[in-house]
């Protein structure tokens, strides 16, 4: 896993066929009408989930695959949102600056804290201010795009969902699941050593018997995502946390505090508030559930149709 790591953050290479390897040398990803995609910004694009790609592989071999497909996908969605960004100029729409600064302060106070923290971050990932701010202003055109030309108030009728719920019964089987609370404390915000020393201090407050959730609420780096702590339930087969929080979750007995685990210079504490066994759940607790599924589904049809007319209409080049 340590080369994988290392391969990673010394350069997300693109894997392309071998027939467009020349076209490598001028960086040029896809050309958007007179817009070009290089491949850093893909990589840039990509980065985020290529991290959790190397956290996740088991074998070089399946974080090569894994990064093919990735950066791929990466790719086209770039090329969607270069296509929307368009319509959206060719329309004649405008979004004021100062909306566009308030959306970038407050995405880094509630994810990065400061714009220090931020700084060092877009720098160890070759990305500058600027970029990161056309990112976000991008973000919210795209986001604006799809609810004006994407019916967004879709009506599903009980009869659709009660045939959802026969025909998928096994998509509602559960395995047995861990209801937890993490305390993160981050080695991104803190020097080095300090978040074990922190996480200590905390897990003494708590067995001491003060509230989790409280404290969670105080002292958490990511209280700003997951309040209290509060990380749901969390089934047995889940991948949504790191193997070794996963498997406290289910080593710990319901109310059952964990020690601090030191994870890449980042401390966790996890609680266990309960714990269920497999069932196949009832209709009455997922019908919100299945019509909200069944209207993103078509929500997703007719953006995918609608993204559909847009690349017909444009000129598109892979390199």
């Amino acid at each position: 896993m340590s080369r994988i790591h290392s391969i990673l953050l010394a350069s997300l290479v693109w894997v392309a066929p071998a027939q467009a390897a020349l076209d490598l040398l001028n960086g040029i990803a896809a050309q958007v009408n007179d817009a070009v995609i290089t491949f850093e910004d893909v990589q840039g694009f990509a980065r985020r989930a290529m991290e959790t790609a190397a956290r996740r592989a088991r074998t070089q071999t399946e974080f090569d695959q894994d990064s093919v497909r990735i950066q791929k996908e990466a790719l086209d969605q770039l090329i969607d949102r270069r296509l929307i960004v368009q319509e959206f100029r060719k329309s004649g729409y405008n979004l004021p600056e100062a909306i566009i600064d308030d959306l970038v302060k407050d995405r880094v106070k509630r994810e990065f804290g400061d714009r220090v923290t931020l700084t060092k971050m877009l720098r160890e990932s070759g990305r500058t201010y600027e970029t990161f701010r056309q990112e976000e202003k991008d973000a919210l055109v795209v986001y604006q795009m799809v609810r004006k030309n994407v019916a967004q108030e879709i009506v599903i009728s009980p009869k659709k969902i009660e045939r959802y719920y026969a025909q998928n019964g096994e998509k509602f089987r559960v395995g047995d699941r861990s209801k937890v609370r993490i305390i993160l404390i981050d080695a991104r915000r803190h020097a080095r050593g300090e978040p074990k020393m922190l996480a200590q201090a905390v897990l003494g407050r708590l067995k001491a018997g003060e509230d989790f959730a409280k404290v969670a609420d105080e002292v958490s780096d990511d209280s700003r995502t997951n309040k209290g702590g509060d990380r749901g339930w969390i089934e047995a087969k889940d991948t949504t946390l790191r193997k070794e929080l996963h498997e406290l979750a289910f080593q710990l007995k319901p109310g059952e505090l964990s020690e601090v685990l030191e994870l890449d210079g980042s401390a966790f504490i996890l609680k266990v508030e309960e714990r269920k066994s497999a069932e196949v759940r009832p209709i009455s607790e997922v019908r919100l559930e299945i019509e909200e599924a069944l209207k993103q589904s078509e929500r997703d049809r007719l953006q995918k149709a609608w993204i559909e007319r847009l690349r017909k209409k444009a000129y598109i080049r892979y390199f």
